[in-house]
């Protein structure tokens, strides 16, 4: 393989065995085992395994956004419902890895990692204010997408732990959320004119 060609084929190593394990027991020789390759050619693209976690995750994030914005031919909130469940399906694919992430405390969640979270956060908001039509957000609305952003990873990491409703229970009851808290997020009259118009 080509240098760039066997860098990518062993970030899609650790992507493969992140959905298996959590990334902070995952030790070099199992991503060397499971590509074919010895421990020493790991090393050579990916002097530790924080850089290799780092650079899986960019990779799985890049993936990600572009499968988050549905058509936009569907109505707003049947993009909205979509998208929920894309996510709660990457998650689930992820499920070992998601909540090492989230968990501050974890040997996972670094600058960098927490970067590449953000990253997704940062799309899924404007993703949203631009499928409701909303170009100027007020803070409050702003706020409120925080804030449901923030429930949404809490609630998929319970799901994970428990699956006491269906994939697709868990984002209508998520789209249920945001709507409500769009509605009633308090910004400007014309601000909350064009969300009820579009997600009312």
């Amino acid at each position: 393989m080509a240098p760039h060609e066997r860098r990518e084929d062993l970030i899609r190593t650790a992507l493969r065995v992140f959905a298996r394990r959590p990334p902070g027991d995952v030790t070099p020789e199992e991503i060397a085992e499971e590509a074919d390759v010895s421990r020493a050619l790991v090393y050579r693209y990916f002097p530790n395994m924080a850089e290799l976690r780092r650079a899986a995750l960019e990779q799985a994030v890049s993936e990600l956004l572009p499968r988050l914005a549905p058509p936009e031919d569907l109505p707003p909130l049947e993009q909205l419902r979509l998208a929920l469940r894309t996510f709660v399906d990457f998650a689930d694919s992820y499920s070992p890895s998601y909540a090492a992430l989230l968990n501050g405390g974890s040997m996972v969640a670094t600058e960098e990692t927490e970067a590449e979270i953000d990253r997704v956060r940062q799309g899924v908001r404007n993703l949203i204010l631009r499928r409701v039509g909303v170009e100027d957000p007020s803070p409050r609305l702003l706020m409120a997408l925080r804030c449901w952003v923030a429930a949404v990873e809490t609630a998929v990491m319970f799901w994970l732990r428990e699956r006491e409703m269906s994939r697709d229970e868990l984002a209508d009851w998520l789209l249920d959320q945001l709507v409500a808290m769009l509605v009633s997020a308090g910004g400007p009259k014309g601000e909350l004119d064009r969300l009820v118009a579009r997600v009312g």
